[in-house]
């Protein structure tokens, strides 16, 4: 099917073929950015490390911190405890499961689920199974999570029920050689890290109440809301939760944290992989497993950044090769995700030294273009919703 928007990739190629390609002073430009996964970097997929040495940050802000994680050994068997002062941890597991156990309980995610540690809660991260333990990470030091406002969905469904959110039981650790056992631990403070012994384990709560706690969502679970006729909505229908911004600009959050699940795809008359667009939120994109739809190249574990105001959307080859004959698809055995926010990405120099995928910007790239205004037809009109409508004459 032919479709108008082919043509804003020209746009994008225009765009970025004339921006400069210097650093700015914070070490961000308006091009997009693609990292690789750890494991395709050399020295950083086979370190013999735990969870907290494996944090590898790629990307932040006033707002927020984030990055991936590739680790091997177990903090407890390092006898480590972790504590975040300054922000709220989020973690996405890509492979293998993690068992965490917190001040509260025991929590166990894995793949397609989100574990979300607040601020002052002490844990120890370790892993389920043989092998290594990937995925992303997220600092949030603005407000805290929240289901987001449903507005028009209604408050009794749509997007993340409340109680699909699990909360640990209590689990003091058992045994008086355990309980008395020499730790580490390690403190996030006002942005550096300090260390301290402990001569007890502070995993001895045998019993706690209220609303301040560590939880984990099953991402499987997510009621996921889309257009049954044309066009695309807004990604914010995929919002699972929300740090507010502190502007308090409508349309906008600290970080939305959105989630691209699977679902059907139903839209008539209507391009349906990810249009090119231009966003007043900043995107910061993983992807859990799986294959993404509007890219070929982005790989599990990988991650891009597309900054607001700076055009992006599918490859060339999706842009080319997509059609669409009216009939429903399921989009089914992949995740991805995206961490949105009011303010720029800033990537850090070491995922930009050592995960940079310098190829990026040839995804948009083809022979001059022609293609796409081989593909615009000027004379085209859209059809009309009502012809769309139900005709009981038909049935």
């Amino acid at each position: 099917m032919k479709n108008v928007k082919d043509t804003t990739v020209l746009a994008v190629l225009s765009f970025y073929a004339t921006s400069t390609a210097s650093t700015s002073a914070e070490g961000v430009t308006p091009e997009p950015y693609r990292f690789k996964a750890t494991e395709q970097a050399q020295g950083l997929g086979d370190r013999q490390v735990d969870w907290i040495d494996s944090l590898f940050t790629i990307a932040y802000h006033k707002g927020a911190a984030c990055g991936v994680y590739d680790f091997h050994k177990n903090m407890s068997s390092e006898g480590r405890v972790f504590m975040h002062h300054d922000a709220d941890v989020m973690l996405l597991p890509r492979e293998n499961v993690l068992n965490i156990r917190t001040e509260l309980g025991v929590l166990r995610a894995g793949p397609r689920e989100m574990v979300l540690l607040p601020r002052g809660i002490k844990f120890t991260v370790d892993k389920v199974e043989d092998g290594r333990a990937r995925g992303y990470f997220l600092e949030n030091y603005g407000a805290p999570f929240k289901i987001p406002d449903l507005g028009p969905i209604g408050i009794t469904s749509g997007l993340a029920h409340p109680r699909h959110f699990r909360a640990p039981t209590a689990s003091a650790v058992e045994g008086e050689d355990d309980q008395q056992r020499q730790l580490e631990l390690i403190s996030k403070f006002n942005g550096s890290m300090y260390l301290s012994r402990l001569n007890k384990t502070p995993y001895d709560v045998v019993g706690w109440f209220g609303n301040y706690y560590p939880t984990v969502y099953d991402l499987g679970l997510f009621m996921a809301i889309n257009t049954v006729t044309y066009d695309h909505p807004d990604p914010s229908i995929g919002v699972v939760l929300q740090s507010p911004s502190l502007s308090y600009a409508p349309g906008t959050a600290n970080i939305d944290f959105v989630i691209f699940p699977p679902r059907w795809l139903t839209s008539e008359n209507t391009f349906r992989p990810p249009w090119f667009h231009r966003n007043v939120m900043s995107e910061f994109m993983g992807l859990l497993y799986g294959g993404y739809d509007a890219k070929q190249g982005f790989e599990p574990g990988c991650s891009s950044i597309h900054n607001k105001l700076s055009p992006h959307g599918p490859d060339r080859a999706t842009a080319v090769g997509s059609s669409n004959d009216g009939q429903p698809e399921r989009y089914h055995g992949t995740l991805a995700f995206m961490w949105e926010s009011d303010q720029a990405w800033i990537p850090t120099e070491q995922a930009l030294g050592v995960l940079k995928d310098d190829t990026y910007i040839d995804c948009w790239v083809g022979d001059g273009g022609d293609e796409q205004w081989e593909r615009f037809d000027p004379t085209r009109v859209p059809v009309h919703p009502d012809r769309l409508a139900f005709d009981p004459n038909q049935v």
